[in-house]
């Protein structure tokens, strides 16, 4: 007879107290007396093997047998999802009162790690099923597999990251690893986490209609690319995106906030504003005979910005002209005890810094040794906020448009005539003035206007409050204008003379001054170090391996005796055997170029004092060249700033000719260079026509919400670089 299993004495002894065995493992498991107990223990640590024995044991189907798994993982997942689409979870976005942090806070990464914080469960199943072939990969397959993932991309990836171009992919590859295997798994691993966040989010709305902040900022997305009606309303069938007037209704909302803000801004009397004219051409898509005029609209769009660095009120009260003085001294330039004066402190530094990072290979380890210039006046870095204001169908390349635009920019300031309206709200602004910035047509346009009015009776009606700022960045344009490089440029740019002979743009210009510069003074060392120690180029002089202390002797050196200065009227006075013309010209051409590397240093930097110190040069080197527009405008301009207007309005004019949109140090930009990046943006909407039955002015008045300057965090951002931010 076999003998009995301990488990019969157990199964026995269980019947004889009258307790089922179902009973009492319920029993042990729920009751909290038993929770130390080591049976207890023993079953939860071997669980999961208890659960594969039910499975394999029970008599029903597969599909009957899991159900109550199913069941309980169903109830978790609902649990869960009603959680994540609940109100107190912070994903419900209200159309009705859209809010532009709404747009610029949102962050992908941020909405999944609450996704997977709440949802834990259906987040790892959704892991599992995106990732489903993965899974199933073998170690020999999954090695062969990778293998082909490194050597070429799908065809899908492959046209994208083509599509996407060598340009922008620079700050994706900046945050990548060079190892190419790395590159596509984090690639890969972006994309998951993309689609996990799509399906969560159509489940979180379908649970909750008003969890949509995935879908809403979609769609206004999709607004902003002018994506057809019947895309949108498909997509939102798919619980991809909102409806098209749910899109309306945040745009009015957004609009209508920019609104307020322009208003509350312009009533504090402590803004600045901006504004330039483009040209759109509205194509009718149906020809009438009410659209049959010319398609070809002149408009005008403007921007408003805060004025900061302590600036109030009373540094904008306006006074009269009190005279004119030398604008020589605006900044005591003394040389020091070497006998260098800042501009030539500047200068040694230019040719220590292209020998460093364009010369041989060894002198690269003095990199870390490199000191900025010392700056002169800075303007504190601190972001500027920019708000664009509504497009105007108004043309300022007339008198009469800049006067319409100068009151329709302060109407949506707020501020109007005083004694237009009665209310309390507008201030009054007789005793005070508005900075308004704009290239060299929109200052002598609004001077012209302020001579014309000067026999009215009241400041509002002589325009008194008007107070005209040159952009810098057409300056800076006018002065790459004004250096002629047509030798040098045969040599830099062979296939390129027909477009610098024509029209080579600022862009072109700004390249070769810099390269011509960089090959100039490289130049200077070759002679330098051949006249000191005899070697034959920059590679022998490297092989003797100098101390960064003997180059920034030499750099000094440079600085005082191969850049033009008082010297070189003595030069020009000898005989013609005695003189060498090359020479001088080299010296010369040596000091242009640093002065235009000068000119870009001190606006990137936000040294208004060394900037002001170029201005005083440049307005003779304007004068040179016949550009006596801006030579008249700039001089006019400092002897006011410097000479005329009262202290406080001479620091809030000062340090808010420059903006810092993105608030990074070297990262400064002329207003003007803001107005022509809100113009490219603003012609980019494709603006429909009267024809089509929307109004110009209605159509450009989403301008009002759709730019903003500060490094790109807008709905286009969001979108088309969620997976580099991943």
């Amino acid at each position: 007879m076999a003998s009995r299993a301990p488990i019969d004495d157990v199964l026995d002894n269980l019947q004889l107290v009258g307790i089922s065995v179902s009973h009492f493992l319920l029993e042990l498991l729920a009751n909290k007396k038993y929770i130390n107990h080591i049976a207890v223990k023993d079953i939860l640590h071997n669980r999961h093997q208890i659960v594969d024995a039910l499975s394999t044991s029970a008599e029903e189907s597969p599909r009957t047998e899991l159900k109550w798994a199913m069941d309980l993982v169903k109830d978790i997942c609902v649990h869960k999802m009603v959680v994540l689409s609940a109100k107190e979870s912070g994903y419900h976005f209200d159309v009705v009162h859209t809010a532009p942090e709404q747009l610029e806070d949102f962050s992908i990464e941020e909405l999944a790690k609450d996704m997977e914080k709440l949802a834990p469960v259906t987040w790892d199943f959704l892991n599992t099923m995106l990732s489903a072939r993965m899974q199933r990969k073998t170690g020999a397959v999954k090695e062969r597999n990778e293998h082909q993932l490194v050597a070429g991309m799908d065809s899908d990836e492959e046209a994208y990251w083509e599509e996407l171009g060598e340009g922008d992919l620079e700050g994706i590859i900046s945050g990548l690893t060079n190892d190419a295997e790395s590159s596509l798994e984090n690639q890969r691993k972006a994309k998951a986490l993309l689609r996990k966040v799509t399906v969560l989010s159509i489940m979180m709305r379908s649970t909750n209609q008003r969890s949509n902040t995935l879908q809403s900022l979609v769609g206004m997305f999709l607004q902003s690319t002018h994506t057809p009606q019947k895309v949108i309303e498909m997509l939102k069938r798919m619980g991809v995106s909102v409806s098209v007037n749910a899109i309306f209704t945040a745009t009015h909302s957004l609009s209508a906030q920019t609104h307020r803000t322009l208003r509350s801004l312009g009533q504090s009397l402590l803004a600045t504003y901006a504004y330039d004219n483009f040209d759109v051409d509205l194509k009718t898509h149906e020809h009438k005979i009410e659209n049959s005029t010319e398609s070809l609209k002149h408009l005008t769009s403007g921007l408003m910005f805060p004025l900061q660095h302590c600036t109030s009120q009373e540094d904008l009260r306006s006074l009269p002209k009190r005279g004119w003085k030398d604008l020589l001294s605006l900044q005591p330039d003394t040389p020091n005890l070497s006998g260098l004066t800042c501009r030539d402190h500047f200068n040694s530094w230019k040719f220590l810094t292209d020998l460093i990072t364009y010369g041989p290979p060894y002198f690269t380890q003095f990199k870390d040794w490199l000191r900025e210039p010392e700056l002169v006046e800075g303007i504190p870095v601190v972001k500027t906020p920019t708000m664009a204001a509504s497009a105007m169908d108004v043309s300022n390349s007339t008198v009469a448009g800049n006067i319409q635009s100068v009151i329709n920019l302060l109407e949506q300031g707020g501020i109007a005539e005083p004694n237009s309206f009665d209310d309390p709200e507008i201030p009054d602004i007789s005793e005070y003035v508005v900075m308004f910035h704009g290239n060299l047509g929109t200052g002598k346009r609004l001077q012209v206007v302020q001579q014309h009015r000067a026999i009215e009776n009241s400041p509002w009606d002589r325009f008194q409050h008007v107070v005209f700022v040159p952009g810098m960045f057409h300056l800076k344009m006018a002065a790459a204008d004004s250096i002629c490089l047509m030798r040098d440029m045969g040599v830099l740019r062979p296939k390129e003379t027909g477009h610098y002979g024509s029209k080579p743009g600022f862009c072109r210009m700004h390249q070769l001054i810099g390269y011509d510069g960089i090959c100039h003074r490289l130049d200077c060392w070759r002679i330098e170090a051949r006249k000191r120690m005899n070697y034959v180029d920059l590679e022998v002089f490297a092989a003797s391996e100098p101390s960064y202390e003997d180059l920034q002797a030499m750099a000094d050196s440079l600085a005082r005796d191969y850049v033009a200065d008082h010297k070189i009227r003595r030069m020009r006075n000898k005989s013609a055997a005695e003189r060498d013309q090359q020479h001088e010209n080299g010296l010369l051409l040596n000091k242009y170029v640093l002065l235009f590397e000068e000119l870009s240093y001190a606006m990137n930097i936000g040294d208004i004092g060394r900037l002001e110190t170029c201005l005083v040069t440049w307005i003779l080197m304007f004068k040179a060249t016949s550009k006596h527009k801006y030579a008249n405008t700039m001089l006019e301009f400092l002897c006011n700033v410097h000479f005329v207007y009262p202290e406080g309005l001479k620091h809030a004019v000062r340090y808010h000719i420059l903006i810092k949109p993105t608030g990074k140090k070297g990262k400064l930009r002329g207003v003007d260079w803001c107005i022509e990046l809100n113009n490219l943006f603003t012609k980019g909407q494709e603006l429909m026509s009267a024809g089509d039955g929307v109004d110009v002015v209605d159509g450009v008045e989403e301008g009002a919400m759709d730019v903003d300057m500060d490094d790109g965090r807008d709905e286009h951002a969001l979108i088309e670089d969620v997976t580099v931010e991943l």
